[in-house]
């Protein structure tokens, strides 16, 4: 038989925390575990896994009070791990009927939204993103640094006739400019990336460029990390390149 401990982790591995929760509290107020099966709402108290940690509870030598306190906590940490490691799906374009997705404009504009300290933003071409442009003003009028690193114009031997930089600047001229300015011209190659990163902590990693056909009618496709590791990996990576002046400050 598997230990009251396991099942603990399955139960809140399998069903929602709330729901556990709930039986929690339930357990808690018992003296015994005379009726257990009456902790567990409609189907639940007949599934295979509810069954299994009814009987390890039973047998475990454990008090309700200590059953309830290991469901509490486990699924407390499963919310923190949860919280702490999110993945949202983003989609622009046309939508379906069946499958629920954020929208990427809305999403961008919220990581926008959540920073406290920095937000770095990385696009091939930037264009008329009016609503993430206003966003961006507002982190910037509350303290945020904002730092874009764009594809370099045919000027600047990028790919590009306009400079995304000049743009921007116009727009934001408290904010801090990068380009990778490419050593060997005769390997062409263009900053591709689309991402933004909130504060290390969250970031939008896309196929949508900073422009108001990527946010609204061209279908792309997004995920939002709420993963401190992951996305810590991510924004070192960018400030190595800074530091080893790969990518240049302009």
């Amino acid at each position: 038989m598997k230990s009251i401990y396991a099942l603990v982790t399955e139960v809140v591995s399998e069903l929602p925390t709330e729901y556990v929760r709930v039986a929690a509290m339930r357990i808690s107020s018992k003296t015994d575990f005379k009726d257990i099966d009456s902790v567990w709402d409609g189907q639940l108290a007949q599934s295979k896994i509810i069954n299994e940690f009814n009987v390890a509870a039973v047998s475990s030598g454990l008090s309700p009070k200590e059953i309830a306190s290991a469901l509490f906590a486990a699924a407390a940490t499963s919310d923190y791990f949860y919280a702490e490691n999110k993945v949202d799906v983003l989609w622009s374009g046309p939508k379906s009927t069946t499958i629920p997705v954020r929208r990427m404009e809305q999403a961008f504009c919220e990581l926008i939204e959540s920073a406290e300290r920095n937000l770095f933003v990385v696009s091939f071409v930037v264009y008329k993103a009016d609503k993430i442009y206003n966003a961006i003003r507002d982190a910037i009028g509350r303290g945020v640094r904002v730092s874009f690193l764009t594809e370099a114009s045919k000027e600047h031997g990028g790919s590009l006739d306009v400079d995304p930089v000049k743009l921007l600047r116009s727009k934001f001229p408290e904010a801090d400019f990068y380009r990778w300015e490419r050593s060997d011209s005769s390997q062409p190659a263009v900053v591709h990336v689309k991402c933004a990163i909130a504060d290390e902590k969250v970031a939008l990693v896309t196929s949508a460029n900073l422009t108001g056909a990527a946010m609204e009618d061209n279908m792309e496709l997004g995920l939002m990390i709420s993963n401190r590791h992951a996305v810590g990996r991510i924004a070192n990576h960018f400030s190595a390149l800074i530091a080893e002046n790969v990518i240049k400050k302009v």
